[in-house]
């Protein structure tokens, strides 16, 4: 038993006053003379005896009825807790998507935050709500309702490790404050990475684990373009199955918000397929893929942008030449051919691939602005020429750590060997050639060069081109003048492919989609004026990201940004620059829960909760006061009562 005011307990000292009165009688007795006292005396011993019982009942009915009066004004009760403790509560709900699953009583999210109002009968306490992306401190019960009603799914997600964390940075050290931590999740393993250390909180921990009604998911993983033609393109479509499954499921393909495609994805005692769409070759293609599931809502679309082909610089720098103008055509290149002396330098940073074509010195302001281009991820080529300085050269070599030409031999090799394993010309050939007219050259120059990978030789097994990976870009190395004076490879089928491809692999491969993340590094190929900012918009928000400005391409960095699966614009001013799709993370669509029971092991501080109700009514009943100052008012009356009967009905 507790007591409110404790300090009530110190009038019970007064009670000592009736003992002390009913001890000693003050009453002096007068003496009365009477002739015959024989008969008296035995009166009077039975008058005395009535007398001394009846004092005796009167004065603990007394006792007892003060007792209880001043035991009901100190305001006795019983708890588990005492009425002067408050409750910091600290309650972490899984906004996930995950939490769209379908529970007994609708989607699991919904349903908890629902409960939780509906039970929430704990007094004296502050509530501090997060989720995985905010955070509600300070709450009494209708701020917590507020906030529950007005909650929303989030794409990020928190192992289990880092809610304990935040949790117990909302740990309350006040005195005459206890904790309790309550975490409601569905609990997935891919959010328990580790091992799960529940000693760093000393509150007691309170799980509760909400399971959907089904686990199967039928969702749509991911996407990719595969080029066919050139008037088509043939998009692959992954979709997956929680379950190993056979059933079929209808997959749509929307161009905007138009039906363009319908197919079938069927699982044949799988938990995976595919499905294919054939996409025109058109400049850009804002695409959305769609399935109907029962299971998770938030995975079944998937929204991709093919953006119009980027055209590629290529720059070549010395004498003109006319084998590289048919290569690098005007519909998918800017070719440019500049000699060394009318260079602008300026336009060197603008370019995928410089060529230096049979340049007979290399200036050190070239080395310079090439070995800064091709920090940039860029390639370049070198032709060299007929009468080279050699020490030049190898002052370009030296500079890139490549090797040094040895010497210049003028004997004439042909060109034999082609490396049909190089990423450059894996995938040009169906099968090997062995019986093409080799090309040849009448003037090559020797080289010791390292860390280099021939792409094709000579007879004598020599590289005749040869590339290396320099810094972040790539260079490459071709032996020999290809002027027709010296050699004749420009006319073989050879040279297409392999310079076509020096351009095409400086230009990294657009992403169709992105996939939200807690940052998401964006690039863009513009080059922006100094003051200039990109704007990423959609149909209901706008707002401009952190971003750092090259000289061609702007990065944005998206963080701390609520964002929804869909299509965005990326502007500089009211000029759209691209389409980006983003898409929500798939991580939590393979439906896979841990084990309660295994998880929190041997861990003193935590329970297992079954309900949102039984873990909200345990928590009140800890809280709950069972007050008894009712029961010794009626004490009191009765015993007040006692003592009227006996003062009027106890006759002496």
């Amino acid at each position: 038993m507790q007591f409110r005011h404790p300090e009530i307990l110190y009038a019970l000292f007064l009670l000592i006053i009736p003992i002390i009165v009913h001890l000693f009688q003050l009453q002096r007795f007068v003496k009365v003379p009477f002739t015959n006292v024989a008969f008296l005396k035995n009166i009077e011993r039975q008058t005395r005896k009535s007398a001394k019982l009846k004092k005796l009942l009167v004065l603990t009915s007394r006792l007892l009825a003060l007792s209880c009066i001043i035991l009901a004004f100190s305001q006795p009760f019983f708890s588990e807790s005492s009425t002067q403790q408050n409750v910091n509560v600290t309650v972490y709900l899984d906004n996930s998507y995950s939490m769209q699953a379908k529970g007994e009583n609708g989607e699991l999210l919904k349903s908890a935050a629902r409960k939780i109002i509906d039970n929430n009968n704990i007094q004296n306490s502050i509530f501090t709500l997060f989720t995985n992306d905010e955070s509600f401190k300070n709450l009494d019960a209708n701020s917590l309702k507020n906030e529950l009603i007005d909650l929303h799914y989030s794409p990020n997600k928190l192992n289990l490790n880092t809610v304990l964390l935040k949790a117990k940075s909302n740990y309350s050290d006040k005195t005459n404050t206890s904790n309790k931590i309550i975490l409601i999740s569905d609990f997935q393993n891919i959010n328990i990475e580790n091992k799960i250390d529940f000693t760093i909180l000393n509150s007691p921990i309170s799980l509760l684990q909400l399971s959907p009604k089904e686990t199967q998911n039928i969702f749509l993983d991911s996407v990719s373009l595969e080029q066919k033609s050139t008037e088509e393109t043939t998009l692959n479509v992954l979709v997956k199955s929680a379950q190993i499954i056979s059933a079929n499921f209808p997959v749509s393909l929307f161009q905007e918000e138009n039906l363009i495609g319908k197919t079938t994805a069927k699982f044949a005692n799988s938990n995976r397929t595919a499905v294919q769409f054939t996409l025109p070759n058109s400049n850009k293609f804002n695409g959305k893929i769609s399935l109907v599931d029962e299971g998770m809502e938030f995975d079944n679309d998937f929204f991709f942008s093919v953006s119009a082909p980027e055209k590629i610089n290529v720059l070549s720098i010395g004498n003109p030449a006319e084998f590289l103008q048919k290569i690098y055509t005007e519909n998918e290149f800017n070719f440019t051919v500049s000699p060394l002396p009318q260079l602008n330098y300026n336009t060197i940073q603008n370019q995928h691939l410089i060529i230096l074509n049979e340049l007979p010195d290399i200036p050190a302001e070239l080395l310079r602005s090439l070995s800064e281009f091709l920090e940039n991820r860029r390639s370049s080529a070198v032709i060299p020429s007929q009468n080279a300085n050699i020490d030049s050269y190898n002052l370009l070599l030296n500079a890139f750590q490549s090797g040094k030409i040895s010497a210049k031999v003028e004997n004439e090799h042909q060109i034999t060997s082609i490396n049909y394993g190089h990423p450059l010309i894996k995938d040009v050939f169906e099968k090997k050639v062995t019986n093409f007219q080799y090309p040849k050259t009448a003037l090559h120059y020797q080289n010791n060069f390292k860390n280099s990978s021939a792409i094709l030789k000579f007879d004598n097994n020599s590289a005749f081109i040869s590339s290396s990976k320099i810094k972040k870009g790539n260079f490459y190395w071709i032996s020999s003048p290809l002027n027709k004076n010296i050699s004749n490879f420009t006319q073989s089928p050879l040279v297409v492919p392999i310079f076509y491809n020096f351009a095409k692999t400086t230009l990294k491969t657009t992403q169709i989609y992105y996939t939200i993340a807690t940052e998401n590094n964006i690039e863009i190929t513009a080059s922006i004026g100094k003051d200039d900012v990109l704007k990423i918009s959609n149909e209901t928000n706008s707002f401009i990201p952190l971003q750092k400005v090259s000289q061609n391409k702007v990065e944005l960095i998206l963080s701390d940004i609520a964002l929804e699966s869909g299509f965005y614009k990326v502007s500089n001013s009211n000029n759209v620059l691209k389409i980006i799709a983003l898409n929500y993370n798939r991580d939590e669509s393979d439906t896979n829960y841990a084990n309660l029971i295994s998880l929190v092991g041997n861990a003193e501080n935590v329970t297992v909760s079954t309900s949102v109700e039984s873990l909200f009514n345990e928590i009140g009943n800890q809280q709950k006061i069972n007050w008894l100052f009712k029961w010794f008012l009626a004490f009191s009356v009765l015993f007040l009562s006692i003592e009227m009967l006996l003062l009027k009905y106890f006759k002496i």
